[in-house]
C-alpha cells in the first residue's frame, strides 16, 4: 500500500526535493514555470509547510484506507454468515451454533422487514436454514429413526429421483469338454431401479407476542419439534407408506411363499407360522428358523430383524423342545441390542402387530433391500403476512424410499 502512495506521488515529492535544491543553490522559480537564477531564495519554512502537507495527507490516505478494509471484511463475514456457509472463521463450536441461534431468533423478531417468500436466499425472501436447524434436525433424526438404523441414506445435489441398474439373473455357465464348440450363454437380465424424492415438512404457527418475546428458547423449541416430527413419518412410511406423495412402505409390497428363482422380481417370500395370528402350538421356533436359512447367505451375513415392542416380547419367551432360548437379551449397559439366533434385533413400533395374516417379523440385509435417498440441507421459510398477527414457520425437507432387491429381505406372516 506504501508503494502505490509513492508512485502516486512520486512528481509532487520530486517537485519539493527540487524547490529545496534551488533555493540552496540561489535560485527561484517562477510563476510561469521557468528557473530563474539570483532572484531570491525559497524559505526553509516554505519547505517544511509543504512537507507537513505531504505527511498530513498521507497519514488521511493511511486512515481513511485502513477504515475501508475493515469494513469490507464485516461485510465479507455477514455474507458469509447470511449464506449458511459452514465453518465461517474456521470453527463450528458451539459458541457459533448459539451465534446462530440468536440470528434466526432476530430474524423472526424482526420479520416485518421482509416483504415478501420465496424458494431462492437472499433479499427475494427465500432463507436458508443456519447450521443449527440442519444439524438439529439431521441429528435427532438420525438417532431415533429406525430408517436410517437400517438403510444409509445416499444424498444427491440435483435432479428429483435416483435410478441405478440392478442384474436380477446370472449369466449363464455350460461345462465342455476340450475340443466341443462354445455356444453363446444367457446374459444378466437388468432392472432399472428410480427412487423419487417425495417432499416432507413441518409448519408450526407462532403468535407475534410469542415470537417477540421467546428468543432462542423458541428457536431450540422449534428445531426439536420438527425433528421429531420427521423422525415419527421416516419411521411410519418404512412398513405403511402408501406410495402417494410419500415412500411405499414394504408391508404395503406384496408377499409370495414362492422362492427366489421363481418368484417375481419386487415381491417379498413369506413364510408362515402354521397358525393364524400367532405361532404353531407345536415347534414354533421353526418358522423363525425357517425365514432365517431362506435368506441367502450373502445377505445373512449383514442382516437384522425388525419387529415392534409387543412381537419382541413374544418373540422372547419362545422355547426349543430342550427349553432353550433363541433370544438373546443382549447387554443395556453397553448398548449391546438383543439378538435373535445371533443377529441384531431393531425394534420398530410403526410394524405390524401380531394377528391374523399379519406379517409381524421381518428379517434382511436392508441396505441392500432398500435405496434411501435424501437432498442435503433442510430449509426455512418465515411467513409473516399470511396469518396476521401470527408467524408461519415452514420447514421442509426431500427423502425417497424404494425396494431396490426383493431378494434381500423376508418376513413371516402369521398365517396357515
Amino acid at each position: 500500500m506504501f508503494k502505490n502512495y509513492i508512485k502516486s506521488h512520486a512528481w509532487g515529492l520530486l517537485a519539493v526535493m527540487g524547490a529545496f535544491v534551488t533555493s540552496w543553490a540561489g535560485w527561484n522559480i517562477g510563476h510561469d514555470g521557468l528557473l530563474l537564477v539570483g532572484l531570491g531564495t525559497v524559505s526553509m519554512g516554505d519547505v517544511n509547510d509543504m512537507l507537513e502537507k505531504q505527511g498530513k495527507s498521507f497519514e488521511d490516505f493511511v486512515k481513511r484506507n485502513d477504515q475501508r478494509i475493515k469494513s469490507v471484511e464485516k461485510d465479507l463475514i455477514d455474507i458469509m454468515k447470511k449464506a449458511n456457509r459452514r465453518n465461517v472463521g474456521g470453527s463450528d463450536s458451539p459458541a457459533s451454533l448459539y451465534e446462530s441461534k440468536h440470528e434466526v431468533a432476530t430474524y423472526i423478531r424482526s420479520r416485518g422487514e421482509i416483504k415478501a417468500m420465496s424458494s431462492g436466499s437472499g433479499p427475494d425472501g427465500g432463507w436458508t436454514v443456519h447450521p443449527v436447524f440442519d444439524k438439529g434436525i439431521g441429528g435427532i433424526v438420525r438417532n431415533t429413526s429406525v430408517l436410517r438404523e437400517l438403510v444409509g441414506f445416499v444424498e444427491i445435489e440435483a435432479g428429483d429421483a435416483y435410478e441405478e441398474l440392478l442384474s436380477t439373473t446370472p449369466v449363464g455357465t455350460s461345462w465342455v469338454g476340450e475340443t466341443q464348440s462354445r455356444p453363446g450363454t444367457d446374459s444378466p437380465q437388468l432392472k432399472k431401479i428410480t427412487t423419487p424424492l417425495r417432499e416432507q415438512y413441518a409448519m408450526p404457527v407462532l403468535s407475534q407476542r410469542l415470537a417477540d418475546d421467546s428468543g432462542t428458547a423458541m428457536v431450540d423449541f422449534l428445531v426439536n419439534e420438527c425433528a421429531l416430527s420427521f423422525a415419527e413419518a421416516e419411521e411410519f412410511v418404512l412398513f405403511n407408506g402408501d406410495g402417494v406423495n410419500q415412500p411405499r412402505g414394504l408391508n404395503t409390497i406384496d408377499t409370495s411363499a414362492t422362492a427366489d428363482d421363481a418368484r417375481a422380481f419386487g415381491v417379498i417370500e413369506h413364510i408362515v407360522t402354521g397358525a393364524d395370528g400367532g405361532f404353531a402350538a407345536a415347534a414354533p421356533l421353526d418358522a423363525i428358523k425357517k425365514v432365517f436359512y431362506r435368506l441367502r447367505a450373502g445377505y445373512r451375513k449383514n442382516a437384522k430383524w425388525v419387529c415392534n415392542s409387543e412381537t419382541a416380547l413374544e418373540l422372547s419367551n419362545l422355547k426349543d423342545g430342550e427349553g432353550n432360548y433363541l433370544w438373546d437379551e443382549g447387554k443395556v449397559k453397553d448398548g449391546a441390542p438383543p439378538t435373535l439366533l445371533g443377529r441384531p434385533v431393531v425394534i420398530c413400533e410403526t410394524a405390524p402387530a401380531i394377528g391374523s395374516g399379519a406379517n409381524a417379523l421381518w428379517f434382511g440385509d436392508f441396505e441392500q433391500g432398500l435405496r434411501a435417498i435424501e437432498r442435503p440441507g433442510n430449509k426455512l421459510l418465515l411467513d409473516p403476512f399470511t396469518d396476521k398477527p401470527n408467524l408461519r414457520v415452514y420447514v421442509y425437507r426431500r427423502v425417497g424410499l424404494q425396494l431396490r432387491n426383493s431378494n434381500a429381505i423376508k418376513c413371516l406372516k402369521f398365517s396357515t
